[in-house]
């Protein structure tokens, strides 16, 4: 598939089959963000995989809108270095690149937030000085929605000023 028909194919997935997701597939997704442009090259990140049913049902308690979390084979987790500068940002980009893997290896997806950045650390056992950047919940697709309404193009672009 070539990028920019991923791009407009990708939709957010909650809804998963109860069907395991490959370690080889995972290390792929986890490569792909990995290889995301960074901020100065800094590459402040961390990815946890998390398949254990026990803390995707904790970690979904910890995340109010993504309840879904317990119901999806697999989480990844970006985590960031306090001492980054752009880690929050980094991890949105190294998201993005897993998304669109997730995506072509005909998996779906949802990136998730939580509001208990603590509570999260906890349960991964993360060392002192990191952050949670993203949360993606993926698997194979029970369900695949519709194309949401998009702002069309032009509302959102504008040449030379705003």
């Amino acid at each position: 598939m070539d990028t920019l028909t991923a791009i407009r194919t990708r939709r957010s997935v909650r809804n998963f089959q109860d069907r395991q997701v490959s370690r080889n597939m995972l290390e792929a997704i986890v490569d792909a963000g990995r290889l995301a442009a960074t901020g100065g090259g800094l590459q402040p990140w961390e990815f946890v995989v998390v398949t254990d049913a026990a803390t995707r049902a904790r970690l979904a308690e910890l995340s109010p809108y993504g309840r879904f979390l317990s119901e999806a084979p697999a989480v990844i987790i970006a985590l960031h270095s306090e001492s980054s500068p752009y880690g929050k940002e980094d991890c949105c980009s190294a998201t993005a690149t897993m998304l669109l893997a997730i995506h072509n290896l005909g998996l779906g997806a949802c990136w998730v937030v939580t509001d208990d950045e603590a509570g999260v650390l906890a349960c991964l056992g993360a060392p002192e000085g990191h952050h949670v950047g993203t949360i993606i919940a993926l698997g194979y697709p029970e369900i695949t929605p519709e194309m949401p309404d998009k702002r069309p193009l032009r509302d959102v672009l504008h040449w030379e000023h705003f």
